[in-house]
């Protein structure tokens, strides 16, 4: 899967999740001011941490899809998770009726595909809400606290099982559909492949992924430009990430020809510049192959700290001990 259609569903499911806290944070204060709510409440930290739960799913609400990344995903995962337990804490500790609110935290992160990101965030609710109501069990303010915490901590590994399980499915799903199941110009750029690999028969072939970045002042001029240049660009419908397949080259001609398509983004006004790039057959030995790792080539061009960067699969991605080139 290329990078831009990972961080679009990424983007997709992080948004959903704090679409849904939104309305549930003004429930949780309807919920805690109505007669029927028996727990001690500590209104004055309730409120700023609402207050910090709702700014923060505002703004991923309106962030841009390429900031997506799974760190990012991660990250925002663990604030909510750190976040909904202190609000457990100062809604009555244990006797909160709050701690629903973390099985959207543990259902969601299944959907992006990645074991990573549901562990981590299954741990932060693990080791948040324990923590949160440590104090009571500790004290003793609950006789029936210790059992109820460790009941509710079970439902929630549970749960977190279920979801992971669930989630590796879908994932399967799609790594095995690879680009032809995409309703956006991959599967054209998958046949562009195939169609090159059947007419050079065995000869190099090479895929460029380009994500422009931010604040292209004329999408299709670049197209333009990039087509006179290169080669005839796909859009794949992410954004404004296309792919370029090139035949008969090495290394060093598909490094030249994504410089030249970042050189193009940039002259339009283009920021965060990035390209990914792989090589049949040293990379991949099918035409699906090939852009799944020219996909992985352009995920590592975005933990690149450069203003653009190029990476090529058979190089650069990170773990493989390769090295990384950066276009500035």
């Amino acid at each position: 899967m290329n990078a831009g259609t990972s961080r679009g569903r990424n983007a997709r499911v992080l948004k959903g999740l704090s679409l849904l806290y939104l309305g549930l944070v003004v429930a949780a204060l309807l919920l805690v001011h109505g007669e029927s709510y028996k727990p001690a409440v500590s209104y004055v930290p309730l409120y700023l941490i609402i207050s910090v739960i709702f700014t923060a799913a505002v703004a991923l609400l309106l962030l841009p899809t390429r900031q997506f990344g799974e760190g990012f995903c991660a990250a925002f995962y663990v604030l909510y998770a750190v976040f909904l337990a202190a609000a457990a804490f100062f809604t009555g500790g244990v006797s909160s009726e709050l701690y629903v609110f973390f099985f959207p935290l543990i259902l969601t992160p299944a959907l992006h595909g990645s074991w990573r990101v549901g562990l981590l965030a299954q741990g932060a609710v693990l080791v948040s809400y324990f923590l949160a109501m440590l104090p009571d069990i500790t004290e003793g303010v609950n006789t029936d606290g210790p059992a109820l915490v460790f009941f509710r901590l079970t439902v929630f590994v549970l749960t977190g099982v279920f979801a992971l399980a669930a989630g590796r499915g879908v994932a399967g799903i799609d790594e095995e559909e690879g680009y032809a199941l995409d309703e956006d110009g991959s599967a054209l750029l998958l046949g562009r492949v195939s169609g090159e690999l059947a007419a050079r028969r065995g000869a190099q072939v090479g895929v460029i992924l380009v994500d422009p970045g931010r604040r292209v002042e004329d999408l299709n001029l670049l197209m333009q430009r990039v087509r006179a240049r290169i080669g005839e660009p796909i859009m794949l419908g992410e954004g404004a990430v296309f792919g370029v397949v090139l035949g008969g080259v090495d290394d060093r001609t598909l490094e030249s020809a994504a410089r030249r398509a970042l050189a193009a983004a940039s002259s339009l006004g283009a920021e965060e510049t990035r390209a990914g790039a792989a090589i049949y057959p040293r990379d991949a030995r099918s035409a699906n192959d090939l852009l799944v790792a020219a996909g992985r080539a352009l995920e590592a061009a975005f933990e690149i700290e450069s203003p653009s960067a190029i990476v090529l699969a058979g190089r650069g991605i990170p773990g493989t001990g390769s090295s990384m080139g950066a276009a500035r």
